[in-house]
């Protein structure tokens, strides 16, 4: 049996900082004053101008007056909707910010990530337009902020994370935020992730409750998506990989890149949902919390990738919808923002400024839990049980439908389980065997040749160690 085991890196942040604001100011005056007295009748307007004073010149009027950031393109992204369903505007990094002055800094750089300039830094990146910052903000609270815009609009796949703050006599403080494409790169990158969108939204049906469009979004997400091993070892990789881009354009992505296309997704169909990051198998990662008919759940659709045994592929759902209690059997959230220290801020050590969260929901409900819902549940491995498994056989024998689950109840031991379950499995003899033998000479739906079955789980310590999941072969 083979797991396709996937590793969670989800993203890198490159803390950069210009020089402080009062040096910036006093070399500015310093220039300023000597090119006034070489110039001699010189005024601040010839300054500005730039005239011949070449490059001092042209940083003098950066520093006065600002960047030359007037030519900017407005980013402007109609998202697909599935009629219906009322979009939601999930912004819950904005609303755990702690202070007035740290919101004010969110809806500053909220608009600048949909301003783009047409200039690049030295690596190619395009500039964004300056963010203008309360002066009080101090490094950690400003990274806390740009981090709240780029949780609540992962639409915005182009913002690479990295970052300068400064301050200039024309914007005051500022943070400048950079893309590494540019505007009709987006623009075309756009109509690539509109398509996908619209596609899996296109399979939600008229009607669907909160739960069947979950279910939806995470099956398409895991069907279509191929986990970008590659970028997840590259420090240097493209931001496509680690974004919606790379998720619903091309359809290869890392655990940052499922976790942000499912927010994105589900907020469309009215459905909130927030982003983790934290631990998972020894390495950096991301998931999801939803909330489905009021209550929270945990959802790491990364870690929901198909079992394949053989030729045969196995759905599963074991991170679908589940407790905090049995995701921290393999997954540890980050910390609290607030725990956020100046010195881990202002570091440069993305591997431990990723590993941070704002205010988490605290998920206790099974109600929306999918094995708990759809699978099977066998109460004793006895033929008491078997009328259980007929009946669902031949449910799905009439739609054609190819998988099922079985639920055991935790008393039971997975060598009892396996020894009423899988005796020469599919065979006439096994508890399935006479089942699909039953099922077949009622004379209602297709004929099943025989099935397969695996357990979900790798060891006992898992959540699902009782869980098997059953495809049926057709004639």
């Amino acid at each position: 049996m083979k797991s396709n085991s996937k590793s969670g890196k989800f993203g890198r942040k490159k803390l950069k900082y210009t020089v402080s604001s009062a040096l910036r100011i006093a070399v500015t005056a310093l220039c300023l004053s000597t090119l006034i007295m070489l110039q001699g009748c010189a005024t601040t307007e010839a300054i500005a101008d730039g005239g011949s004073f070449g490059e001092i010149a042209a940083a003098v009027r950066t520093d006065l007056f600002g960047a030359e950031q007037e030519d900017t393109r407005q980013i402007q992204l109609a998202l697909p909707v599935r009629e219906g369903f009322e979009p939601v505007s999930d912004r819950f990094s904005y609303n755990a910010l702690k202070t007035s002055e740290m919101r004010e800094a969110y809806e500053s750089i909220r608009k600048s990530i949909f301003l783009i300039t047409p200039e690049t830094d030295g690596s190619g990146r395009y500039v964004m337009k300056h963010a203008r910052i309360p002066s009080s903000l101090d490094s950690t609270q400003i990274y806390i902020a740009k981090e709240a815009v780029l949780n609540d609009y992962p639409e915005a796949f182009w913002i690479t994370g990295d970052y300068t703050v400064g301050n200039n006599l024309h914007d005051g403080n500022y943070i400048t935020l950079y893309s590494e494409y540019s505007y009709e790169q987006i623009v075309s990158a756009f109509d690539l992730i509109n398509a996908g969108t619209e596609e899996i939204l296109a399979k939600i049906p008229d009607g669907a409750s909160e739960l069947e469009r979950e279910l939806i979004i995470h099956d398409a997400l895991v069907d279509s998506i191929d986990y970008d091993s590659e970028a997840a070892s590259d420090d240097n990789a493209s931001v496509q990989a680690f974004s919606i881009y790379g998720a619903l354009a091309h359809k290869k992505a890392v655990c940052s890149g499922y976790a942000r296309a499912a927010k994105l997704l589900l907020n469309r169909v009215g459905i909130e949902c927030r982003l983790v990051s934290g631990m998972s198998k020894d390495t950096g990662h991301m998931w999801n919390q939803v909330k489905i008919d009021g209550q929270w759940y945990n959802l790491d659709i990364t870690w929901d990738d198909p079992i394949t045994d053989g030729d045969v592929v196995y759905n599963r759902y074991s991170y679908f919808n589940i407790t905090d209690e049995q995701i921290n059997v393999d997954h540890e959230p980050g910390r609290s923002f607030d725990e956020m220290t100046l010195e881990t801020a202002e570091s440069g050590d993305y591997a431990t400024a990723d590993l941070y969260n704002f205010d988490l929901e605290e998920c206790t409900a099974t109600d929306a839990n999918y094995y708990m819902m759809y699978a099977v549940h066998i109460t004793a491995t006895d033929t008491s049980n078997n009328a259980i498994i007929t009946e669902k056989i031949k449910t799905l024998s009439r739609t054609g439908e190819e998988m099922f689950y079985i639920r055991f109840d935790e008393s039971i031991d997975s060598a009892t389980a396996e020894k009423w379950l899988t005796k020469n499995s599919g065979g006439k003899s096994s508890a399935l065997g006479k089942s699909m033998v039953k099922s077949n000479n009622s004379g209602v739906g297709s004929r099943i040749k025989t099935c397969s079955l695996v357990r979900l789980a790798t060891s006992e310590n898992d959540v699902w160690s009782h869980v098997y999941a059953v495809r049926l072969i057709y004639a």
